[in-house]
C-alpha cells in the first residue's frame, strides 16, 4: 500500500483526496493547523489520518509518518509554505515531491531545488495530479539541492527594504525570500509581511548572485542592479 501525505486541506487537497481515496492501494494522511477544516474532512473520509499543525516544522512531518511515507503532496495555497517543505521533504526516502505553485514562473526553480514534480492550477487539474501520484513507482529520487540556488540567511539593513512589505520584492528573478524571522520567532514569507531593520530573512538565490542580493538587504543597493 502506498502512503501519501496531502499538506493543505483546501481546495486542491480535498479534491486530491476525493481522487485517491477511491483506490484501496492507497492510505491517505492530511496535515492542515485548521481545526475545524481537518474535523469537516474526517467526517467526510473516515479512513484518512488527519494531523493538526505548521508541516514546515520537521517534528508535524514525522508525526504524519513521512519516516515511512511513499509521497508527498505540497498544495497549500501559498508557494513559499511549499517549498520549505519541498526542501524538508528531501531529507526523507520519498518516491516523489509533488509541490503546488500558485505561480507558473516559479515551476523551474522549484525543479532545480529537486522537487520531483511542480503543478500549477493554472495549467495543471487534479486529476493530472493523480496521474503523477499513480505514476510514481517509476520515478527516480532526484538530488537533494542544486548546483546553481543555494538557501541563504540575511540580516536587513539597508533604508531600502526596511519598511516594505515582502509582496513589494519578491520574488525577484534571481531569489525569494521563504522564511522571515522577527523577534527570534520563524514566520513564512508572506506578501503582507513589513520588513524590520534586524529582521533575518532565508532567501533562496541564484549562487552567482549571493553577493549581490546579500548586498541589496544589508546596504544601499538597487534591485535592478540584481
Amino acid at each position: 500500500m502506498e502512503e501519501i501525505i496531502i499538506v493543505g486541506g483546501g481546495r486542491v487537497g480535498i479534491r486530491l483526496i476525493d481522487l485517491l481515496n477511491k483506490r484501496e492501494d492507497y492510505h491517505i494522511t492530511l496535515i492542515d493547523d485548521n481545526k475545524k477544516a481537518l474535523s469537516l474532512i474526517k467526517e467526510k473520509y473516515e479512513t484518512v489520518d488527519i494531523v493538526r499543525g505548521n508541516a514546515t516544522n520537521k517534528t508535524v512531518l514525522e508525526n504524519a509518518g513521512i519516516e515511512n511515507a511513499d509521497i508527498i503532496v505540497a498544495a497549500t495555497s501559498i508557494d513559499e509554505v511549499n517549498l520549505l517543505i519541498g526542501i524538508l521533504s528531501q531529507g526523507y526516502h520519498l518516491k516523489k515531491i509533488i509541490a503546488r505553485t500558485a505561480n507558473p514562473s516559479h515551476i523551474k526553480m522549484f525543479k532545480k531545488l529537486g522537487l520531483n514534480e511542480v503543478v500549477s492550477p493554472e495549467l495543471t487539474t487534479c486529476m493530472d495530479i493523480q496521474k503523477l501520484i499513480i505514476n510514481s513507482l517509476s520515478v527516480k529520487m532526484l538530488t537533494t539541492g542544486s548546483d546553481d540556488m543555494e538557501l541563504v540567511e540575511i540580516t536587513v539593513k539597508s533604508s531600502k527594504v526596511v519598511g516594505k512589505e515582502i509582496g513589494q520584492i519578491n520574488p525577484s528573478k534571481d531569489f525569494i525570500i521563504v522564511l522571515c524571522n522577527k523577534n527570534n520567532e520563524d514566520i513564512i514569507a508572506q506578501n503582507n509581511i513589513v520588513l524590520s531593520k534586524d529582521d533575518k530573512i532565508t532567501v533562496l538565490v541564484k549562487s552567482n548572485k549571493i553577493k549581490k542580493v546579500k548586498k541589496y538587504f544589508t546596504k544601499s543597493g538597487l534591485l535592478s542592479s540584481i
